[in-house]
C-alpha cells in the first residue's frame, strides 16, 4: 500500500513538472513569437516609410524636372510649329528659331528610369514583401510600379528620331548657345532646307503627339494618392 501511495505522488510530481517544463517552453515561444512580431513590424513600417522617402524624391522630380521640361518643350515646338507646317516663313531671328528647334526635342531622347524603386527591388529581391500584412497594400505597391514601368515604355515607343535628327543640323555642342557666327560654318541654309522637309515635318508631327502624350501622364496625381494611402496604413501600424 504505501509502495503504491509513494508510485502515485511520484506520478504527479512527474506530471507537475512536466506541466512546468511546457508550459515554460510555450511561455518561452511566446515571448519569442511576440519579439518576433514587434520585429517584422518595425521592419514594415521602415520598408513603408521608405517607399513614401522613394515617392518622395519622385514628386520632387516631377515638380523640379519633369514640368519645367514638358513646358519648355511645348513652348518650343508651338513656337517653331507654323513655320515648320509651312504656314509661316522662317523668322528674322534666324538663332531663336534654330534654338527652339533644338529645345523642341527635350524629353525626346531617352527613356531614362526617373522614378525610384530602390525600395520596391528590395522588397522584391528579399522576400521582405511579405512583411506587409496587408494583401491589399501589398498589391498596390506592385501596380504603383507596374504602372510607371509602364508609362516609361509607352513614352519610349514614341520617340520621333526628333532629336536625332535636330543633331545633323544643329551640332549638340551649341544647342543651349547657337549664335549665327558659330553656325556659318555648318551652313545655315542647309540647316533651315533640312528643317522645311517633309521628312522633318513628319518627325516634328510625331514629336508633338509625343508632347501631348507626356502631358497626360497622371504621374504627379497618381504618386501623390500613392503616397497618402501608404501614410494611412503607416498611421494603423503605430
Amino acid at each position: 500500500m504505501r509502495r503504491e501511495i509513494v508510485s502515485k505522488r511520484n506520478v504527479r510530481w512527474l506530471v507537475a513538472e512536466t506541466l512546468v517544463v511546457v508550459l515554460g517552453i510555450l511561455i518561452a515561444l511566446g515571448l519569442d513569437d511576440f519579439r518576433t512580431d514587434r520585429f517584422e513590424r518595425k521592419l514594415e513600417i521602415e520598408y513603408i516609410e521608405r517607399l513614401q522617402g522613394d515617392i518622395e524624391r519622385d514628386l520632387e522630380y516631377i515638380e523640379a524636372v519633369w514640368k519645367p521640361r514638358l513646358k519648355m518643350k511645348r513652348e518650343a515646338l508651338e513656337s517653331v510649329a507654323p513655320v515648320i507646317r509651312g504656314e509661316s516663313p522662317v523668322p528674322d531671328d534666324v538663332e531663336k528659331f534654330l534654338a527652339d528647334v533644338s529645345l523642341g526635342g527635350a524629353l525626346g531622347m531617352s527613356a531614362t528610369l526617373w522614378y525610384t524603386d530602390t525600395t520596391f527591388q528590395d522588397l522584391r529581391a528579399t522576400g521582405n514583401f511579405r512583411l506587409i500584412q496587408d494583401s491589399a497594400v501589398r498589391a498596390r505597391v506592385s501596380e504603383h510600379y507596374e504602372l510607371l514601368a509602364g508609362a516609361t515604355l509607352g513614352v519610349e515607343r514614341r520617340f520621333s528620331g526628333y532629336a536625332l535628327f535636330v543633331h545633323t543640323v544643329i551640332p549638340a555642342e551649341m544647342r543651349s548657345n547657337i549664335d549665327l557666327e558659330s553656325m556659318q560654318q555648318f551652313g545655315i541654309d542647309y540647316a533651315l532646307q533640312r528643317l522645311l522637309t517633309d521628312e522633318f515635318r513628319n518627325i516634328f508631327n510625331q514629336e508633338y503627339n509625343l508632347l501631348l502624350f507626356m502631358e497626360s501622364r497622371p504621374y504627379e496625381p497618381f504618386s501623390q494618392s500613392f503616397y497618402e494611402e501608404l501614410e494611412a496604413y503607416r498611421d494603423g501600424l503605430k
